[in-house]
Formats: structure tokens, C-alpha cells, sequence
């Protein structure tokens, strides 16, 4: 059985009936794809919204589909937050970005610390890997990015239920487990969070945790540490 391709839509909650797509999309499924006329595209919204297409008018010029059953998903039960420092080398965090959504973490904060070398964040490149991701493991929800945001206003802010922190320094630490509440974790820059951040993050209420024996590059802490959170 063929798998029906999905293609992300946002305006799918206020469209019905026969849909004009973007040019973006007509090349994507007529020209790469070369699909035709009578064959199905799945959409989705990134907010729940998912429907099932049929193609009507397949051109050079034009995609044409009709919009009719419409199904919508509710969000997930559980926040899981992921607040980890910016990187240097940009592609890093955006590997980490992709990996995390495709896991299922439901909000990225990116954390400007002490020794964060250098804020990027491009929304528009970071928002296209994210729907990337969320169309290839088939999730209806995208996880929300937010701006980026200093390490100490995320720690005296968060209202999350459960809220732990990873980080090198030597102390007595839980190994981050499965997560059944809404829970956040805070991944530190390549040099690792100050001792005086560490002592603000569990003046807050952070738990401290490892996750595991080795000593991981940042991105490799997010990947490892949504994992841990959710599987």
C-alpha cells in the first residue's frame, strides 16, 4: 500500500471544498512527487487540524485539491520542555531542534546562560525544520518555539510541575527518568552552567539530574534528555 504524502497548511481550519495550494507545494507534489489527478495528500495545520485531499487539477500552473473531511486532534496531555543554551555552530542546534520535535518534546526554549558563545536564532529556518520534522514522524502538533530567553527568567517563571536541571559539576544527582506530569529540563552551553546558575536553577525548585555516565555535547543532551523525559 502507497503511503499518502502529508504536507504541513496552516490556513486548513478556514479553507473548504476546492483549495488553490502554493507554489511551493504544486512543485513539491506535481513535479517531485508527480502526482495526479485523483490521488490523495494528507494536510495538516500544526494545531490539531488533519485532513485527507483529493487532488483535483495537477498543472504546471496550478494544485488543486478539495477539502472536505477535516478531522482534529486534541493537544498532548503532558508539556514537555526542553530550555537548552544556544550553540556556536548553528547546525548543531538545529539537528538537536529536528531530533526533539520528531521525539515528541512539546515546547523548545532556547537559553541564553553565562557561557552561551553566541545567540542564533533564525525563527523562520528553526519553524521550517520544525514542521519538517512533526510531517516526517506524523504528529498533528507542533511543539512551540519560543524566543530566546535568559537562564535566570526561565527558572524563576516556570510553573511546570516537575523541573530538573543537567549539569557536569560533581553533586548528588537522580538519573532523569520517564516523566508522567508536565516537566521541564535545563540543558546548559558546551561549557556547562555556572555553579552560581546550578544554585539559582535549585533555589527554584530544579532536581538535578544526570543523564548518564558519559559527558555529552550539548545537542546530544537535548536528544538524550527528551528521550529520557518521554520514552
Amino acid at each position: 500500500m502507497i503511503e499518502i504524502p502529508y504536507f504541513y497548511f496552516p490556513d486548513l481550519n478556514q479553507s473548504t471544498g476546492l483549495t488553490k495550494m502554493d507554489e511551493e507545494m504544486r512543485r513539491h507534489v506535481v513535479t517531485v512527487l508527480r502526482m495526479e489527478v485523483g490521488e490523495k495528500i494528507m494536510l495538516m495545520d500544526g494545531v490539531g487540524g488533519v485532513a485527507e485531499v483529493d487532488i483535483i487539477e495537477a498543472s504546471k500552473k496550478s494544485l488543486l485539491v478539495s477539502i472536505n473531511n477535516k478531522n482534529s486532534y486534541p493537544p498532548p496531555s503532558q508539556k514537555l520542555v526542553l530550555a537548552i543554551s544556544t550553540l556556536k555552530n548553528a547546525s548543531r542546534f538545529e539537528w538537536m531542534l529536528e531530533k526533539v520535535t520528531e521525539i515528541g518534546i512539546t515546547e523548545i526554549i532556547p537559553l541564553i546562560s553565562e557561557r552561551t558563545e553566541r545567540v542564533h536564532f533564525k525563527e523562520d529556518r528553526l519553524k521550517q525544520i520544525i514542521v519538517s520534522a512533526c510531517l516526517q514522524s506524523k504528529q498533528c502538533w507542533m511543539p512551540i518555539l519560543h524566543e530566546p530567553q535568559k537562564l535566570q527568567a526561565v527558572v524563576q517563571n516556570s510553573t511546570i510541575e516537575k523541573k530538573f536541571i543537567a549539569h557536569c559539576l560533581d553533586s548528588s544527582k537522580e538519573k532523569l527518568q520517564k516523566q508522567s506530569c508536565d516537566s521541564i529540563l535545563l540543558i546548559g552551553p558546551e561549557g556547562d552552567f555556572t555553579q552560581a546558575e546550578i544554585d539559582i536553577a535549585l533555589s527554584n525548585g530544579f532536581l538535578p539530574v544526570t543523564l548518564g555516565d558519559s559527558r555529552l555535547r550539548t545537542e546530544t543532551a537535548g536528544v538524550v534528555g527528551a528521550v529520557l523525559m518521554k520514552i
